[in-house]
């Protein structure tokens, strides 16, 4: 080897070295998510956003530009700042959000669901109704001017149930009973139950459901709830709480449970434990209290109250064998 070689060959070792030593701080860098604006020549800590979609596998904009990704996708090195992200699919509706990148975050939007676009809506039923009310067993009950009809939850399967037709247009709300052998429905005049599986004994037409008015009410209702034996309802008007009792031979007793201040601003019925929450404003040193939440059971907690009352004489004698 001449000495030209070996100069050229130790110019060469030193250029690499020095160009690995140049650009490895710049490869660290990348490495840990740092990046240098062209413009500016300023560096800047990056940020990531991540994207997750039911379905899957959609188109995703990032400022109007198509990325190569599809959904679930975590686009990464994006400089500080905020993102028009969109999140698009065929047959589906779009998904858009501007979304905040920073540095050395990770922005997350993986909840993402796409809306399928129905082109084809499916009528249930051809006749003029009033109303309608699915119950949880997977039917439909349609209030029609020709009658009562139910179908499966697909709309097949209609039959007419009942000839009753006089549907109130103002109905406020339709709930079925517990044991989902009733339905309630009442607009702010009056209550009506639907005996969905009533004896033939008692209908009037022997096989089908029975409609009934269980009481017209004095003062406009608010709401109403069915009591956990599904033989009461609890009806809310703007001056009283209620309840009346009933059966397939029609209602009983009514009694009032409780008399507001004021009308309510809220009211919250607990089926699970039959227990009323409102709100309301009391009296208190001839003042008038601001409105505060209140709690009243309705179910007679007599197993409770009779613990109570044992655990309370027990606690007295063995005080009284302690004294002795």
């Amino acid at each position: 080897m001449d000495f030209n070689d070996r100069i050229k060959r130790t110019i060469a070792f030193y250029f690499s070295v020095a160009v690995f030593f140049t650009l490895l701080p710049i490869v660290i860098s990348y490495s840990l998510g740092y990046h240098i604006d062209a413009h500016s020549l300023k560096v800047y800590k990056t940020g990531v956003i991540s994207l997750k979609s039911d379905p899957s596998g959609a188109f995703i904009y990032l400022n109007g530009r198509l990325l190569q990704d599809f959904t679930p996708a975590r686009i990464e090195n994006l400089k500080p700042g905020t993102y028009k992200v969109e999140v698009m699919r065929d047959k589906f509706y779009p998904w858009q959000r501007d979304m905040t990148v920073r540095p050395n975050m990770v922005s997350k939007a993986e909840d993402i669901v796409l809306f399928p676009i129905n082109e084809d809506i499916n009528r249930l039923c051809g006749r003029d109704t009033t109303d309608f009310a699915v119950s949880g067993r997977g039917s439909i009950y349609y209030m029609t001017k020709n009658g009562l009809f139910r179908s499966s939850a697909d709309g097949t399967n209609q039959r007419r149930i009942s000839s009753f037709s006089a549907w109130p247009t103002d109905i406020i709300a339709k709930k079925f009973s517990p044991d989902g052998d009733k339905m309630l429905y009442f607009n702010r005049e009056a209550l009506w139950v639907i005996y969905l599986n009533i004896a033939a004994d008692v209908s009037k037409e022997p096989g089908h459901a029975a409609v009934e008015e269980v009481l017209h009410s004095p003062g406009p209702i608010t709401d109403a709830f069915w009591y956990s034996d599904s033989k009461h309802i609890v009806f809310i008007t703007d001056k009283e709480v209620n309840a009346v009792d009933f059966s397939a031979e029609g209602p009983g007793n009514a009694v009032t449970l409780y008399k507001f201040a004021k009308a309510p601003r809220s009211v919250h019925y607990d089926d699970a434990n039959d227990t009323l929450y409102f709100i309301d404003h009391r009296m208190q040193d001839g003042t008038d209290e601001a409105g505060h939440i209140y709690r009243v059971e309705l179910r007679q907690k007599f197993f409770d109250k009779l613990m109570k009352r044992f655990k309370k004489e027990f606690d007295t004698g063995r005080e009284r064998r302690q004294v002795l």
